[in-house]
This record gives structure tokens, C-alpha cells and sequence, in this order.
């Protein structure tokens, strides 16, 4: 049914080193979760964060990172392979996440999708993801100021908007929840 399989992994020592750089390579490091705390998260058996590779055909294209928050699923992080972009690989990951069936097919509770982009000003690439969001049916709450809190000390604050499935009633709550669980703030 999906052309593309999403492989949960429940020990950190069975993620594919190429993913690894992959996520290195993907976020600015004011942007990245520092990789041992993702390895402690995915040993421990966290029960809030999910770590998922992403893979077609046998072959590894991406990864990605979701939190199954109270009211939201939040993708942390998400990437697809820079030579697979463009082969709707990235669609169908967000189309899975953002369906009933999708959701449950990987084993998460039916809830809103919600995540994080860069200000679309911020540069070229970060108004392309935030188109790539809307065209599947993703809104941005404009309306709404939010940074993203550092992961490390000495880091600042990162500028963002959040983008949701649907609307909530109360956004800034859904982002103070966001931050008191995935960023510990």
C-alpha cells in the first residue's frame, strides 16, 4: 500500500550510520537534539519520542523523529536522503502521518500533526519546506510567535513558526506543552 516502510528502531546500535550523518548534515547544530541524548531516548524506551527510518525498497532514504505529545504527534526532525528529494518520498511520510490509517499502521494514536520550520524569510530553502508543508495540507500559524529553545547550553534561541494538521483551539498552550516536554523548559 505505501511505497515507503517506516522502521521503528528500539535500539539505538541498529541505527544506520549513514542516517546518523544524514542528521548531522540535515540541521544547523542550534537545530540538532545532540546525538547521544537521541541514543539515550531510544534505549531507554522514552515514552513519548519515536525514532523512524524511512526506507524504500530495503534502501534507507530518510529518518525521522516524532514525539506522541499529549494533543499532537510533533515531528522533531524529519529528512529524506538530499539524491532521493524531489521523488515524493517526503509527501507520502506526511501523508502517513497525517491519516487515521498511517498513524496506526506505525503503531501512534490518530491526533493533529504539529511541527517546527524556519521562518520561511530566513532563507531559500526554509520558504520551499514551508511550501512543501502547505501543499500537504499543513498550515502555519502565522499568528503565533514561537523560538525553538536551545538543546545545549550557550546555544541561543532558534526564530520558528509552528505548522499543524489542524488548528488548536489553544496554540500557545500547545506550545508551552511542546516545550516543557521535548525541550525539558
Amino acid at each position: 500500500m505505501y511505497n515507503i516502510d517506516l522502521i521503528k528502531i528500539a535500539n539505538s546500535a541498529d541505527i544506520p550510520l549513514q542516517i546518523s550523518g544524514l542528521y548531522a548534515e540535515s540541521f544547523p547544530e542550534e537545530e540538532r537534539r545532540p546525538w547521544g541524548d537521541i541514543r539515550r531516548r531510544i534505549d531507554g524506551g522514552d515514552p513519548f519520542f519515536n525514532f523512524y527510518v524511512l526506507q524504500h525498497k530495503s534502501e534507507n532514504v530518510g529518518f525521522v523523529t516524532i514525539w506522541n505529545l499529549p494533543g499532537n504527534i510533533y515531528v522533531e526532525h524529519f529528512a529524506i536522503n538530499a539524491e532521493r528529494r524531489g521523488g515524493g518520498f517526503g509527501a507520502e511520510v506526511i501523508k502517513r502521518l497525517t491519516s487515521e490509517e498511517g498513524l496506526r499502521s506505525i503503531g501512534l494514536p490518530v491526533k493533529p500533526l504539529l511541527l517546527e520550520v524556519e521562518l520561511p524569510e530566513a532563507s531559500e530553502e526554509a520558504s520551499r519546506r514551508v511550501g512543501f508543508y502547505t501543499r500537504n495540507g499543513l498550515t502555519a500559524l502565522e499568528d503565533v510567535p514561537y523560538f525553538q529553545p536551545p538543546y545545549v547550553d550557550g546555544l541561543p534561541d532558534v526564530p520558528m513558526m509552528l505548522m499543524v494538521s489542524e488548528r488548536p483551539e489553544d496554540p500557545v498552550s500547545m506550545a508551552r506543552v511542546l516545550h516543557t516536554i521535548v525541550y525539558n523548559q
